[in-house]
């Protein structure tokens, strides 16, 4: 009988403290996981080197910029401190459009279908200039390569123009600009995806200035950027006017409503690309104050001083063929003041 009770109790005590153990067990290994994991995301994998697979790359060509102040800068943002910015992206190829001997006629048929029937003169090696007929004239100048057009019809000598209200209005502006590309077979993807901007213009003494109201606006300026690529903006030259613009008017017709347009657009492939190494906003930062950098817009800063608000990576869109889309270091500023640092670390950068 002794027996039998010195058993019970012992296996009470197994059972007891078994239980206790394995609880114990189960709380270290939920314990474990717990801090792997935390590890694992504090302690990411180092992401592969950069790929650079297009070997060293040609430097930005930027517009020359006559006439700007003597710059002085001072950082005031949110945060106080530049900003930690990607330490490297992707960099993708621009393919060259070649000679083609169909180019010409094809250029004929698509300006046919813009309403220019007469036969155009050849005013560069690849480029041709139709005009219109009628009084006052269309001009369209058009690179028969890369399909680049401007058009410009001639409203000075039709001012009855300023007389017919004001122009469209924001959304109705972005979608006849869109409407127009579309019919000239120049709305690409990029740019049906991309955000439009509108600025208004009236007439005073001879030229356009920017309009302080909607009612006193005569002309409506779409630009249109591209589509952002990964998250990061696609920028022009100037971001306060970009490579594909459509000036409008109040006019009714289309023949003078839309009174200017240019298209400059080089497609990019985005399936062809390499990644490659970035500055930091730092480096960045003392090349802008050491007159490294790129005046993208001066804005209303004409006495120099420039209080920069926001710093950010953005790809430049240039309005010159060139053979990749690389990044820039945007440095915006107060009264539309914006300048650009080339991303790539120089070692990448052919001298």
């Amino acid at each position: 009988m002794a027996s039998l009770t010195i058993t019970a109790y012992y296996s009470r005590r197994i059972i007891k403290y078994g239980s206790i153990g394995i609880v114990i067990l189960l709380i270290l290994r939920s314990i474990s996981i717990s801090v792997r994991a935390y590890w694992k995301k504090t302690h990411p994998p180092a992401p592969p080197p950069p790929t650079v697979a297009f070997g060293k790359l040609p430097k930005l060509k930027f517009p020359e910029q006559p006439g700007l102040p003597t710059l002085t800068f001072k950082l005031e943002n949110i945060s106080g401190t530049l900003p930690k910015l990607a330490d490297r992206t992707k960099i993708f190829f621009i393919p060259k459009p070649y000679p083609n001997l169909l180019a010409w006629d094809k250029t004929r048929a698509w300006a046919r279908g813009l309403g220019f029937t007469q036969e155009p003169q050849k005013t560069e090696e690849f480029a041709f200039r139709f005009t219109t007929e009628s009084t006052p004239k269309t001009t369209l100048d058009v690179n028969v390569l890369t399909k680049n057009f401007t058009l410009a019809y001639d409203w000075q000598n039709d001012l009855q123009i300023l007389s017919q209200g004001n122009p469209p209005q924001e959304a109705q502006a972005i979608s006849s600009a869109k409407s127009f590309l579309q019919s000239a077979s120049a709305l690409t993807e990029d740019l049906v995806n991309g955000k439009g901007e509108v600025l208004y213009f009236k007439y005073s003494e001879g030229n356009l200035v920017k309009a302080l109201f909607f009612s006193e606006a005569n002309f409506a300026q779409v630009n249109i950027f591209r589509q952002d690529i990964d998250e990061i903006k696609v920028l022009p030259p100037n971001p306060k006017s970009s490579n594909v613009a459509v000036k409008l008017s109040s006019a009714k017709d289309r023949g003078r409503s839309i009174i200017e347009v240019k298209f400059i657009h080089f497609p990019v492939s985005l399936d062809n690309f390499a990644t490659y190494p970035l500055k930091d906003a730092t480096s960045a930062w003392n090349l802008l104050k050491n007159g490294k950098g790129f005046v993208a817009n001066l804005g209303d800063n004409s006495g120099g001083n420039i209080t920069i608000r926001n710093v950010y990576l953005a790809y430049y869109d240039s309005n010159e063929q060139q053979n990749f889309l690389q990044p820039v270091i945007v440095f915006e500023g107060d009264r539309d003041f914006y300048a650009y640092v080339p991303a790539v670390t120089d070692s990448w950068l052919e001298q």
